[in-house]
């Protein structure tokens, strides 16, 4: 089995320990320890402990921005392509929930260059709403529903699942099983999907 490069291992390193201990609360050190690596590797590959957020970040976002414009793009109706958005993104979220955590919850408010960072990716992701779910509402409904506020919505209803899911453990204890992932998704399209269309009931009637 072919060994990780020293690059692969201080990202999935820093992705597991960002997730658990938080951003301010990981040392380099402790990176180093876990990843087999010395300290000049993480200044070679990434420049420094923010660099490694900022990798992860861009890591992730490419992923899920490709899966956006894959699956909301083309000719089929919105719902069609809103329903398969949401499939695919919840699984990718899946599959990379420590990536989502810090991805989504690392944000140091005090941090211009991280904020900045995040936002650049974020501009990306509301271009794309906007072309493939706002301007095809606008146009059926006389109304606008800004890309700002829809992708927050919907991203933030995806990851719900996995943000709250040590606290949806403990609460759902031994009496009650899990909901599996295919369930969940119907229930995030079912949701997203109605609320649009009394969205759109509503803008249409105001």
């Amino acid at each position: 089995m072919k060994k990780s490069s020293s690059k692969e291992r201080i990202l999935h390193t820093a992705v597991y320990l960002f997730a658990r201990h938080g951003f301010a609360g990981t040392g380099l050190r402790e990176i180093t320890t876990k990843a087999e690596v010395n300290l000049a590797m993480i200044n070679y590959f990434f420049g420094s402990k923010k660099g490694l957020l900022k990798e992860i970040v861009n890591e992730f976002f490419s992923t899920y921005l490709r899966i956006a414009k894959k699956e909301l793009g083309g000719v089929n109706s919105l719902d069609t392509k809103i329903t398969r958005f949401i499939g695919s993104a919840v699984q990718f979220f899946e599959s990379e929930r420590d990536a989502l955590l810090v991805t989504i919850t690392e944000l140091p408010h005090d941090d211009p260059e991280i904020i900045e960072h995040k936002a650049s990716w974020a501009r990306q992701m509301a271009a794309i709403l906007e072309d493939e779910i706002c301007r095809p509402l606008e146009e059926e409904t006389g109304k606008k529903i800004p890309a700002t506020c829809i992708g927050p919505m919907l991203t933030s209803l995806m990851a719900s699942r996995f943000l709250f899911a040590p606290i949806a453990d403990q609460v759902r204890g031994n009496t009650e099983n899990p909901v599996s992932l295919d369930a969940y998704i119907e229930m995030i399209c079912t949701l997203f999907l109605q609320g649009l269309i009394t969205q759109e009931t509503l803008l249409t009637n105001s």
